[in-house]
């Protein structure tokens, strides 16, 4: 059993060595979660400015292309003759030459029928791209399902002016699968992908490997978002023509994508690259650090570990003298430092009751059945009186058949009979144990242990001599 004095000494000697221990150690994983942090922040800013450039490549080539076909066009529309129907224009020649598998030039009449180097016609008259050259306007078409030969195409359409009047428009079709060949001609494709899409999500030219079924954002919808970061974000930047960034997780695995105006209609421009090739670099870093951080901190886990053993020992045997070994309550040495203790408190956390409880005809079951039964009895009571009482309440075993609760914190003036009678009903239903029990309550300043106890003692042997099996109590 340990000494009470040595254990006040003892106790905080070995948890100022605990807390020096984790101090320590909570200070190596501290710094080491530092550094890994900042590593992974300046891996992400490279990417970011990795993931810029990669973007303002394709801008750029977008632009280009873009800007030198207008300026072709433009020329084309200057010269050309009108369209009339006859099949002898000056253009068909040149029609007839750009003919190739990713583009085509058309000449419109002011009718909508466009005339191709095939001699084929189509009439383009409701098509959106059409109208805005009505409208003299030069403009990029939406992408265009199967609008190509079958493929997925664009058309990049000026308006044919004669006499300050729009009499017909010159078009070139541009196979949408030429710009994919361009993304997926980027060294980002080994961990990335390149994308353009419109204001409303529609994917116009992806790199391969993303579908182009459904808009960009349902392609995004299904993953994960933190620190902020949202789908929604980036729909508002879209529609405000902002660049922008957004993190989000497939899998668990970190994305990056970068998006940003083209100029070009509505389009948007996005690059995506998954980060693990930037976070294989931060393994790497770590895995070179893990050999110290561990030699550093075994020493100190070790230590740890024994000292908590000691105390978890210590603990056990210092419950162990707390607590009656066969049935579980406290001993009444324990039980009286506990209780004198509680009595200094005042209101409602104090001891407030004292039960004074002595089983009925208890050398009877020991001289008939044997003192094994009569512990299986005392068992049993420690049992239905935890059953019946709070944890914060104390129960202790006298001595023999005889057993003491001290119930803690005020409540009603008639709780303590409550539970009397609770406690003879459960011993009732067990079918082996009657009892007697003694109640007093304790005075709001009293806090005399022994004089508490002797009252206890006395309304105990009032129910006795009132026929036991039944409580009593004195004020």
């Amino acid at each position: 059993m340990i000494n009470h004095r040595d254990r006040n000494h003892y106790l905080p000697k070995m948890m100022g060595m605990v807390g020096l221990v984790v101090s320590i150690i909570a200070g190596i994983f501290a710094m080491n979660l530092y550094y890994f942090k900042e590593v992974e922040k300046s891996l992400i800013k490279q990417t970011c400015r990795d993931l810029k450039l990669e973007n303002d490549k394709i801008l750029s080539y977008l632009k280009n292309l873009t800007e030198a076909k207008f300026e072709w066009l433009e020329l084309f529309a200057a010269l050309c003759d009108l369209p009339d129907g006859s099949g002898n224009e000056s253009w068909w020649e040149l029609l007839e030459e750009s003919e190739k598998e990713s583009s085509r030039l058309g000449v419109v009449d002011h009718k909508g029928i466009i005339y191709y180097g095939n001699h084929q016609s189509t009439d383009i008259s409701s098509r959106a791209y059409f109208q805005k050259v009505l409208l003299g306007e030069k403009n990029i078409s939406r992408l265009l399902p199967g609008g190509f030969e079958g493929q997925d195409g664009i058309v990049l359409a000026i308006p044919i002016i004669r006499d300050s009047k729009v009499v017909g428009a010159a078009c070139l079709e541009y196979s949408a699968a030429e710009l994919e060949a361009h993304l997926n001609d980027s060294p980002l494709n080994q961990n990335g992908a390149n994308l353009i899409f419109t204001e409303e999500g529609q994917i116009m030219v992806s790199s391969s490997g993303v579908s182009r079924k459904g808009t960009v954002y349902d392609l995004l919808d299904n993953m994960e978002f933190r620190d902020g970061q949202s789908l929604e974000q980036m729909k508002q930047d879209v529609k405000n023509g902002q660049a922008g960034y957004l993190i989000y997780y497939e899998n668990n695995n970190k994305r990056l994508l970068y998006y940003q105006p083209t100029g070009i209609e509505d389009w948007m421009v996005a690059s995506l690259v998954k980060t693990e090739m930037y976070e294989s670099m931060l393994y790497r870093i770590r895995s070179l650090t893990l050999g110290f951080i561990t030699s550093s901190t075994i020493m100190l886990v070790s230590a740890v570990l024994l000292i908590l053993g000691i105390l978890h020992y210590r603990k056990k045997e210092e419950k162990r003298a707390q607590k009656d070994y066969l049935t579980g309550v406290y001993t009444r040495e324990t039980a009286r430092k506990l209780v004198s203790q509680g009595l200094k408190g005042v209101g409602n956390k104090r001891f407030y009751a004292c039960m004074f409880l002595d089983i009925d005809d208890f050398k009877k079951i020991n001289d008939t059945f044997g003192h094994h039964k009569g512990d299986l009895v005392l068992i049993e009571v420690g049992q239905i009186l935890s059953a019946c009482t709070r944890q914060e309440d104390v129960i202790v075993r006298f001595g023999g058949d005889e057993f003491c609760i001290w119930l803690y914190g005020m409540r009603g003036r008639k709780q303590p009979e409550a539970i009397a009678a609770r406690i003879l009903n459960a011993f009732n239903i067990s079918g082996n144990i009657h009892a007697s029990i003694g109640i007093t309550q304790v005075g709001e300043n009293e806090n005399d242990y022994d004089a508490i106890l002797r009252r206890a003692d006395e309304a105990l042997y009032q129910a006795k001599r009132k026929g036991k099996n039944q409580y009593a109590v004195k004020r």
